[in-house]
């Protein structure tokens, strides 16, 4: 037996089955930043009813470390401004505050425990609270335990920025992957209970994390092609993930997550919908999840509101995918990497 899909038989076992009063089947969002950018400022106060209504009960609600930094670049995203010493932590310090007050008003609950993630299979709404990039660490361990006492679960290795964990996907590498820092940063986000997410990692260093993770690791969001494309290509399309890797993460346990920008996939809800089916042919349906990066993208996504997700899950069904398939893709499979990287907290 292939160790991707006992995996995914043990966790799926594990999670109830959710019964929304017509059976409806949860949904996760691997990779969501609903409110939190600047964008949508009105659904933040009313986020948890947002989420019920969509039957939407874990979100990765993720701030950004380095948003401030960042502009457009040669027609794609990328550093604008020098990060001095201590700016990043005082803008993670300062996005993740401001998450957590909303959430003192709008009904969700944060993720903290398992038992979280067995209450959000049967209705929620929670938030998993995520980093994209770890730069907020400033090549530090030593506030990585404040995160998790903040209420961090989940960390994406690198963004757009460059720093001390990593190679960007957008950037001329530098490292050959990972750095000495980032391989001890997967141990300790292992140790520490957190998931690690290699969204915009290069493919090098996807191979350092396997080597030394001892949990499974995802790829949020963005779309599998053939093969990675350069850094040097023009618009998202250093955003892709290689087929080769995409099966790597797979086989080691992990999801892949697709994001809702169109053009990569067709376009769409149902261009979306198709696009998962495929991924679900490629690398299985055990390791396949929504990432969506919502009001992440600067255009051309195709979900824009939570309900979108659940006019995906409707188009699954119409195209005669098998409930247990659109189950794990919906919502088990981010469930069951979180949960696992949680059940490894060992400090």
């Amino acid at each position: 037996m292939k160790r991707r899909s006992f995996l995914a038989g043990t966790f799926f076992a594990a999670l109830p089955i959710a019964n929304f009063g017509q059976n409806l089947i949860p949904i996760a969002d691997a990779h969501n930043h609903l409110g939190l950018l600047g964008r949508n400022p009105d659904s933040v106060p009313i986020l948890g009813q947002l989420m019920k209504d969509s039957g939407i009960s874990l979100l990765a609600w993720t701030v950004v470390p380095d948003g401030p930094f960042l502009g457009i670049v040669s027609g794609g995203l990328g550093q604008v401004r020098t990060a001095n010493k201590g700016d990043l932590r005082a803008s993670f310090d300062r996005q993740l505050g401001s998450a957590l007050r909303a959430l003192n008003v709008n009904g969700v609950k944060v993720v903290k425990r398992v038992e979280d993630l067995q209450q959000a299979a049967t209705g929620g709404p929670y938030v998993c609270l995520t980093s994209e990039g770890a730069d907020f660490l400033e090549g530090s361990l030593d506030s990585l335990g404040k995160a998790y006492d903040d209420g961090i679960r989940h960390v994406q290795l690198v963004h757009y920025i460059k720093n001390a964990v990593g190679d960007l996907q957008t950037e001329r590498p530098e490292h050959g992957g990972l750095t000495q820092f980032g391989k001890e940063l997967v141990v300790a986000l292992n140790q520490q209970g957190m998931l690690v997410d290699l969204a915009h990692s290069t493919s090098e260093s996807i191979g350092h994390a396997l080597t030394v993770s001892k949990a499974p690791v995802i790829w949020s969001h963005s779309y599998i092609a053939d093969a990675p494309a350069s850094w040097t290509a023009s618009g998202y399309r250093p955003r892709a993930l290689g087929t080769k890797d995409a099966k790597r993460i797979a086989d080691s346990g992990g999801a892949i997550g697709l994001w809702s920008l169109g053009p990569s996939f067709g376009g769409g809800i149902d261009g979306y919908a198709a696009e998962i089916i495929r991924m679900v042919n490629l690398i299985g349906a055990d390791h396949v999840m929504f990432g969506t990066d919502q009001d992440g993208l600067p255009q051309g996504a195709v979900i824009n509101q939570l309900s979108d997700l659940r006019k995906v899950v409707e188009a699954l069904s119409k195209k005669g995918i098998e409930e247990k398939v659109i189950r794990a893709v919906a919502f088990e499979n981010y469930a069951r990497c979180l949960k696992t990287a949680m059940q490894g907290r060992s400090v």
